[in-house]
């Protein structure tokens, strides 16, 4: 009986255990702290419900806020910003995809789709705008397959341009965001993967398309009328001034994700905000927009003597570069006009605050010139000659050798002279 007991025990506890396994890497809930508030003289950031939440300069790379920004969590439909980036890198406009089986299958409601079916063909042009601005689960699959073969290729090719971007904390199972426990991320590793999409132009004029028409195909006799679901960048109620691209994500595991990127004044924010509830994403977004926007400025670096520089700082308002500290990177040569390109990193109270490149020309070392008096080339082969110990020792011997031999000509020419004198006497 004992021993049925234990057994039955050590079942439970083996399921206990698988189920352990199981769960989701994605962390829980705490209240994140807002980081960048620590930073001495950065200015305050504004308390949002949002628990995970990142603004970064896209043209610097400066973290301007951080709360909770590498906590990993579900993407959803915010993953498709990779999944378009890749597919304009590695296709062209005009290509034509045709819906497989498989894509087809997501295309049903309950799914963001735009009813695409079996055998239907679309450029790749329709398919970028039908991920997104209507978010298409099954045109996002179909593409692709259509770029690496199959979308466990594809993921591949998301994860190592996730890697290449400096994401650290995400990894991608499937190009449309659907819930799977393998599929994960955080608000800073977005804000890297739309900062990237965001410095790429066809990816930019889809996000201007607000409204898009997918005119008949070779399935159907009718126009599809897309919209984009980012409700900042229409118009009316939830516009904020200056944006321009993003992409929003919902699935019940996820919750609310929304990235946004907005510019002013010749400087690009993107906006990430993650695990949202109700309209805090928006609201959140704004007010995170507003803070990068009101607080920070670009500042141009110093140069030093000999030193050309190339980049931009994100400063607080009101301070300039002699407030930054920096260290450098260099490749070690020098090309053939004696300059070498350093990488520059500039800090702000510990804080990176932006990246330069660093022409730094090295001061050549003085020569003779061919048309210089004689002189100069005698000192020049006196200085040679006292550079090798074998002829300077040489040198002396012969030097002594020849002052002997004149005391000792000297002495005798001497005595020689007082003999003389003694026989005249």
């Amino acid at each position: 009986m004992n021993n049925r007991i234990q057994a039955g025990f050590s079942r439970i506890f083996a399921v206990i255990l698988c189920l352990l396994l199981l769960l989701p890497q994605v962390q829980p809930v705490f209240a994140a702290e807002i980081s960048t508030n620590q930073i001495e003289n950065w200015p305050a950031g504004p308390e949002v419900p949002t628990p995970n939440a990142v603004v970064m300069d896209a043209d610097t790379g400066a973290i301007l806020y951080n709360k909770g920004m590498d906590e990993v969590r579900y993407p959803a439909s915010i993953t498709k910003v990779m999944t378009a980036l890749l597919a304009i890198e590695n296709s062209s406009l005009t290509d034509q995809v045709t819906i497989g089986a498989a894509a087809a299958s997501l295309e049903v409601p309950g799914n963001s789709r735009i009813d695409a079916v079996e055998g239907e063909v679309f450029t790749m042009e329709q398919c970028l705008h039908a991920i997104l601005l209507a978010s298409a689960n099954g045109v996002s699959l179909q593409v692709a397959e259509y770029i690496a073969g199959s979308e466990e290729n594809f993921v591949n090719m998301m994860n190592e341009r996730a890697r290449e971007l400096g994401c650290t904390n995400t990894h991608f199972n499937n190009s449309n965001g659907l819930p799977d426990p393998d599929h994960y991320t955080t608000a800073h590793d977005m804000a890297l993967i739309l900062s990237a999409a965001v410095k790429n132009e066809t990816f930019c004029a889809i996000e201007a398309d607000l409204f898009y028409t997918i005119p008949p195909t070779n399935m159907t006799s009718t126009p599809r009328e897309l919209r984009n679901h980012h409700a900042m960048l229409f118009e009316g109620e939830w516009y904020y001034e200056g944006a321009f691209a993003g992409k929003t994500g919902y699935t019940d595991e996820a919750h609310n994700t929304l990235v946004t990127a907005a510019k002013r004044n010749d400087m690009t924010l993107v906006c990430v905000v993650m695990l949202c509830d109700n309209l805090d994403y928006i609201n959140d977004t704004r007010t995170l927009l507003d803070y990068g926007f009101n607080n920070f400025t670009h500042v141009t670096p110093e140069s030093a003597s000999g030193e050309e520089v190339s980049g931009m700082l994100t400063l607080p308002n009101g301070s300039s570069a002699s407030d930054t500290t920096y260290s450098d990177t260099e490749n070690g040569n020098f090309s053939s006009d004696n300059t070498t390109v350093i990488t520059r990193q500039y800090y702000y109270n510990s804080q990176p605050v932006g990246t330069a490149q660093v022409s730094v020309t090295a001061t050549p070392t003085p020569t003779a010139a061919a048309d210089e008096p004689p002189a100069e080339s005698v000192s020049d082969e006196t200085g040679s000659l006292f550079s090798n110990p074998l002829i300077l020792v040489f040198g002396i011997a012969d030097l002594v050798g020849l002052i002997l031999i004149l005391v000792f000509v000297i002495r005798r020419h001497n005595r020689h002279g007082r003999k003389r004198k003694k026989r005249r006497k």
